[in-house]
């Protein structure tokens, strides 16, 4: 079955004084057997200012001046977002996330800047949600962490290249194939 996973690198914790940085996009159709990539996008997006928490950089790895350079305005960036879900026919198709609200209101505080509205479907399924399922019915060892690096690992998925908005969502997708083993 299709999905949409998203991710986003941001500069801080709070969509109301950070900004989105990249998003990642990918679709995919995916089943506990299989995991095929259908199309995929990354997109930087620039700001004027940035209100930067220096350990969000520090872990996303991303040089502010270097970004700036090749990244698009808030309204241009948010039409590749629905120029992407527009191609791919998604306005209906379920969003994977890992802490996906988190993305979401990050996404949601960019197309606000934007002054656009998104194409994004309302539905969605959160793969820390997912986890923290297992860990309660002590399918999983109940005292992992939740983040995403712990998750890949607990799955055996190479989490060595993350902090990236597109990676992220390779990863995301993975540990969701993974999962629906366990469900």
């Amino acid at each position: 079955m299709e999905k949409l996973v998203i991710d986003t690198e941001t500069t801080g914790f709070s969509p109301r004084y950070n900004r989105v940085l990249t998003v990642g996009l990918l679709l995919v159709d995916v089943e506990k057997d299989f995991l095929n990539i259908i199309d995929s996008n990354h997109i930087l997006v620039k700001h004027n200012s940035y209100n930067a928490n220096p350990d969000s950089l520090r872990i996303n790895k991303i040089n502010l001046q270097k970004h700036h350079e090749v990244a698009d305005e808030p309204k241009i960036a948010c039409k590749k977002i629905n120029a992407f879900l527009l191609k791919n026919k998604l306005d209906k198709t379920p969003l994977v996330g890992h802490n996906v609200n988190f993305d979401l209101s990050f996404l949601n505080s960019l197309f606000n800047q934007g002054k656009l509205n998104h194409g994004f479907s309302d539905k969605f399924i959160d793969t820390m949600y997912l986890w923290n399922y297992l860990k309660k019915n002590r399918i999983i060892p109940f005292h992992l962490r939740s983040d995403l690096g712990t998750v890949a690992n607990f799955f055996e998925i190479d989490y060595s290249r993350a902090h990236d908005a597109l990676e992220d969502c390779h990863i995301t997708a993975k540990v969701y194939r993974k999962m629906l083993g366990f469900l």
